[in-house]
């Protein structure tokens, strides 16, 4: 490897390829590391496709109810930080190849304790993804809502991640990531989603001064979306609920979604995006100025979706109720046989 060893952390954000970057990363990790790229994993939490996640979620001290569910038995509470770092890094040859941790749940608060954490003798070079949050919190929320991590309405979402900093969900201000990231590490390398995602991989290896590795295997792109009867489906199951049910519920939506198709729509009202660029428009300006991308500013612009549609027009209509009706009898039927 000709360039000099270092250590790559990628930060995400969630919701710009973090899980297809990383199911890639762990696709053939015997061929990257024959090409100077050493991706460890840890096998406690192995099937997480993020090798750091679990070193982000200590920090943060409060899993996401995902990782509670997945990892019951986990009490990050009790988990020390410096343990896992030396962990990730036990079988490292810092002399002669790049090691990576990916986790899109780092934090900007995270930023100062994991560069104290780290060995100062290697360069570090830090990657974040970013997006225009208009885009982006729409398809987090989803995301959100598929894995019941949220059970809210999207306006009443949008105003959390405006008005409140908490740890479990990101907080789509990036140029608070930028700098909190780049003042521990002296840099921070951006790569705007809309310019990447073509081909997320060579972006990334590229903005970590890796090498572009030849004939490394292909997966594919992680499919998370929910289209509008989905979403509009699983907003309105009456609560409480068990988990086992709710993804019966969820899986019942999908098969009947393959029955009877539908588009994917924006339900971003126009107060929720008049907050989202009043909250997050000066601090992208901010961003593309030190990026030197000030005469630029589509990277970032907030511009109102011409596909946008309300929920309750949603409910009213006679597709979502016939959706609705299969995918209830989707559901009964599943569960009877569950019995």
């Amino acid at each position: 490897m000709n360039n000099i060893p270092r250590i790559v952390i990628h930060v995400g954000a969630p919701k710009t390829g973090s899980t297809y970057l990383q199911k890639r990363l762990r696709a053939d990790p015997a061929h990257l590391r024959r090409n100077g790229i050493y991706v460890p994993v840890l096998p406690s939490v192995a099937q997480m496709a993020g090798n750091a996640k679990l070193l982000a979620t200590v920090l943060s001290k409060r899993p996401s109810l995902s990782f509670e569910r997945i990892f019951p038995n986990i009490d990050v509470t009790r988990l020390r930080p410096a343990a896992i770092v030396s962990e990730l890094l036990r079988d490292w040859r810092s002399d002669e190849e790049a090691i990576v941790l990916s986790a899109e749940n780092f934090r900007p608060e995270h930023a100062g304790a994991l560069r104290e954490l780290l060995p100062t003798c290697r360069s570090c070079v830090v990657v974040l993804f970013v997006r225009r949050q208009d885009q982006w919190i729409e398809s987090y929320f989803n995301q959100l809502t598929k894995t019941a991590d949220v059970a809210e309405d999207l306006s009443s979402f949008v105003t959390r991640l405006c008005d409140t900093q908490g740890e479990r969900f990101c907080r789509p201000d990036w140029n608070t990531h930028y700098e909190a990231w780049r003042h521990a590490f002296g840099a921070c390398n951006i790569i705007f989603y809309d310019e990447a995602r073509s081909d997320l991989f060579s972006a990334f290896l590229s903005a970590a001064g890796l090498p572009i590795v030849p004939d490394l295997i292909e997966v594919p792109p992680a499919q998370v979306s929910l289209n509008i009867h989905e979403l509009a489906y699983l907003l309105a199951l009456e609560r409480p609920f068990s988990h086992a049910d709710f993804v019966r519920h969820r899986v019942a939506g999908e098969e009947a979604s393959k029955r009877l198709a539908s588009g994917v729509r924006s339900i971003l009202g126009e107060a929720e995006h008049e907050k989202l660029r009043q909250r997050f428009e000066a601090s992208n300006h901010n961003l593309l100025t030190a990026l030197g991308r000030a005469n630029e500013p589509k990277l970032l612009q907030l511009t109102p979706s011409t596909r946008r549609c309300d929920l309750n027009e949603v409910y009213a209509s006679d597709d979502y109720v016939r959706y609705r009706k299969l995918a209830d009898e989707i559901f009964s039927a599943r569960s009877l046989d569950s019995v």
